[in-house]
């Protein structure tokens, strides 16, 4: 909670200084705006408010170091054009840290036919610009018997009521 404060401070406090930076220069070349509405000869320069947020949120992301991860969750973005429309639809992105790119396949045919062009995939990801090391395949996984909170150990799962 208090992160996301801070956050949000960071971004009114950047906002905050770009429009006094506007005001500055507004002020230096003389111009101000009236209260009256311009017929529509009002310059670029002037208006500025739907790249305040934008310019902000570049410059937080520059302040706190964030380049390089929002760089990385663009390959989950561009992921279908990275790998190409039938992969993507049977194959989804789990995680991507430090060059290991983990994936879900849907079945376990998926799973091994990706374990077989595993280095295609990787080339075609060096080549949309995201290093991957990497690529850890997950298969679908098996139902649990677990049921509740309580268990017993070394059983024979569902068999052992059977006699």
């Amino acid at each position: 909670m208090s992160e996301n404060r801070d956050l949000a401070r960071s971004l009114l406090a950047a906002a905050r200084r770009r429009s006094n930076r506007f005001k500055r220069e507004q002020d230096k070349s003389g111009s101000r705006r009236s209260g009256s509405v311009n017929d529509g000869g009002a310059s670029e320069a002037e208006y500025q408010g739907p790249q305040l947020l934008n310019e902000s949120l570049a410059e937080l992301i520059d302040a706190r170091g964030w380049r390089e991860r929002v760089k990385d969750s663009d390959l989950f973005v561009k992921w279908s054009d990275l790998v190409g429309s039938e992969i993507a639809d049977h194959v989804q992105p789990i995680t991507f840290a430090d060059g290991v790119l983990a994936v879900s396949a849907e079945s376990t045919a998926w799973a091994t036919q990706l374990r077989l062009i595993d280095q295609q995939i990787i080339t075609a990801l060096a080549q949309g610009g995201f290093e991957v090391r990497e690529l850890q395949i997950k298969g679908p996984r098996a139902p649990s018997w677990r049921k509740g909170g309580w268990s017993v150990k070394g059983g024979r799962g569902p068999r052992d009521t059977y006699g």
